[in-house]
């Protein structure tokens, strides 16, 4: 009997941890009296948001395409070693459903709880931290805490938690239906792979 696809496998660890990040931002906000789901309104901006959330990611894999290329980071390991093969495969419900998962839980506890409580300096900084782990994913973790000063700025802008969120689920969406499409690379070609 074949194994299960590793997104299958990896899906209990990614689900616990979103939830682990929304549940201690409602009760984080709630023990501080920080209703930070008072920010959550359903404007046009939202839309706006998620198309821009889709730009990101592409600009995303863009600049570490880039890198890679220059040999300034680990992007080949990133995708072909790490996400391309845990992501195979990954349906597209199931990439909405991580997307706005990881949107939702994330921003509630990066920009609605963090922010308010330490700054957007420091909530960017641990943003950009809970996306390393292996010292591979350095840049990474640099690109995300950028891209979460982006995000800190769009709810400071606008007022709107729900605009995060959806800039935030809208990358995280179309990186997972690439991600799904990887292929692993031909050695003997040296080609890019297939997304």
């Amino acid at each position: 009997m074949p194994s299960p696809p590793r997104w299958r496998q990896a899906l209990p660890v990614l689900v616990a941890v979103q939830a682990t990040l929304g549940a201690t931002a409602l009760v984080w906000g709630l023990v501080r009296d920080l209703p930070w789901w008072r920010d959550l309104s359903a404007t046009p901006e939202i839309l706006v948001a998620l198309l821009a959330g889709g730009l990101l990611s592409q600009a995303s894999t863009g600049l570490f395409q880039f890198l890679g290329r220059r040999g300034l980071s680990d992007a080949g390991w990133v995708l072909d070693g790490f996400l391309g093969p845990l992501f195979q495969g990954l349906p597209v419900s199931w990439a909405v459903g991580l997307s706005l998962l990881s949107g939702f839980c994330e921003e509630a506890f990066f920009r609605g709880i963090l922010c308010r409580e330490f700054g957007l300096w420091a909530s960017s900084v641990l943003f950009g931290l809970l996306h390393t782990g292996d010292r591979r994913l350095a840049v990474t973790g640099l690109w995300a805490g950028v891209v979460g000063l982006g995000m800190g700025l769009a709810w400071q802008i606008t007022g709107n938690l729900a605009v995060p969120v959806a800039l935030h689920a809208g990358c995280n969406f179309l990186s997972f239906v690439q991600l799904a499409r990887w292929t692993e690379p031909d050695p003997a070609s040296g080609a890019a792979p297939g997304r």
